[in-house]
């Protein structure tokens, strides 16, 4: 089985948009359409249904990408594996990552130890949230970088580095635009654009709205932060993001501000109790000491 065959489908199971899984890949989108229905006749089941371009996962599709995860991920353990043993030591720190690792604190914590063991190469596989969760579920000697709100793995150990919370996004000629805060009650009859499901961001702003008093209007969904930042630019809707994840430009003619309620999510570092990677394990101690 074609593992990169297997890697498109995941990706399109998290953008539900050809384009943009193109873009990801590298591609175009007539490949990542000849990718999936190469997978669907070697299953021979219908993976996804295709509607006035809009697509979304059958059931079938939705049991199967369950599997495919574990595989994909197994697959990359064993290229690790082979490449530790090809290497003759453990010098490979492999870290699956949130895509924004690089906006937050974790980021540098991992640059500072890499500078202190420069015996040490870093391999970064970045992953949507939900899908870090999988990893920790099905993999060994696994490092992440990920986000939460809430986290119920008693077999995993946690070390947060940092803490996030939701602004909203929007144009400055925007009449709430000169306030420093706002209620999300004020925000009742706009357009919202938010983060896809697989991020985890998408349902927390929809019960923050829920609590407020309203259901949300969406006006779109996107895996792609600065996707969401140009829509709001163009005054499409208001934008629901986290604070850290980006930075704006004088020339966007946007502002960012905090909303209430809100909710903090938490960074960190997550890997299994009886994880026995040497050098998940030094690293580790790093992060403890720098705590």
């Amino acid at each position: 089985m074609d593992i990169h065959k297997l890697e498109v489908f995941i990706d399109l199971s998290e953008t539900l948009n050809y384009t943009e899984t193109a873009e990801r890949q590298f591609t175009s989108q007539g490949n990542v359409s000849k990718q999936i229905i190469s997978l669907e006749k070697e299953l021979d089941t219908k993976l996804f249904t295709r509607s006035h371009k809009k697509i979304e996962l059958t059931e079938a599709g939705r049991l199967a990408l369950t599997y495919v995860q574990t595989i994909v991920d197994q697959y990359h353990q064993m290229k690790n594996k082979l490449v530790d043993l090809r290497t003759g030591s453990e010098t490979i720190l492999h870290i699956s990552t949130i895509p924004t690792l690089i906006k937050y604190e974790g980021f540098t914590t991992i640059m500072s130890f890499l500078n202190k063991h420069p015996e040490t190469t870093l391999q970064l596989r970045e992953a949507e949230t939900d899908a870090l969760v999988a990893v920790l579920e099905h993999g060994e000697n696994r490092l992440v970088f990920s986000r939460f709100f809430e986290w119920n793995h008693p077999d995993t150990e946690v070390l947060i580095t940092e803490e996030d919370e939701f602004v909203a996004v929007f144009t400055k000629d925007h009449p709430l635009a000169k306030k420093s805060e706002l209620s999300l009650k004020e925000l009742e009859h706009e357009r919202f654009l938010l983060l896809r499901e697989t991020s985890q961001l998408k349902q927390p702003v929809i019960d923050l709205c829920h609590q407020a008093g309203f259901d949300p209007s969406i006006a779109n969904v996107s895996s792609r932060i600065d996707l969401l930042i140009q829509m709001a630019k163009e005054n499409l809707g208001i934008a629901i993001l986290m604070s850290k994840t980006f930075k704006l430009n004088p020339e966007d003619h946007l502002v960012a501000l905090p909303i209430t309620p809100n909710v903090k999510s938490k960074l960190a570092f997550i890997k299994r109790k009886n994880d026995t990677s040497m050098i998940v394990n030094e690293f580790w101690d790093y992060l403890k000491e720098q705590q």
